[in-house]
């Protein structure tokens, strides 16, 4: 995605986009390994992991439908981008509703 995007002012806002599906993408996955092999995880560290990849996916979310809508010219890809926004919203949401359910068990 860093190499479509020829403007170099979007450099910053690409990484934060990149970093955040990686490193959530690695997050999840450790967690959920974690949690099949048995492991206890404290309602704190997962209420953390669940907050900032609220505030992470809300901020990519906007980032991708604000700033690369334009870059586009193909309807094609337009929506390929807005769907990729709505998506991070989307996850953002579940991952408000995963706090609230860590925060009530």
């Amino acid at each position: 995605m860093i190499e479509i995007i020829s403007d170099h002012s979007y450099t910053s806002q690409a990484m934060l986009v990149c970093g955040t599906l990686t490193g959530y993408l690695i997050i999840c996955c450790t967690l959920l390994i974690g949690h099949l092999l048995g492991a206890v995880i404290d309602k704190r560290i997962d209420c953390l992991f669940s907050i900032g990849a609220i505030i992470m996916f809300i901020a990519s979310g906007t980032i991708v439908v604000d700033r690369w809508c334009s870059q586009f010219l193909h309807p094609q890809d337009r929506n390929a981008i807005k769907g990729a926004g709505a998506f991070m919203l989307i996850n953002a949401f579940m991952f408000l509703a995963d706090t609230f359910i860590i925060l009530r068990s």
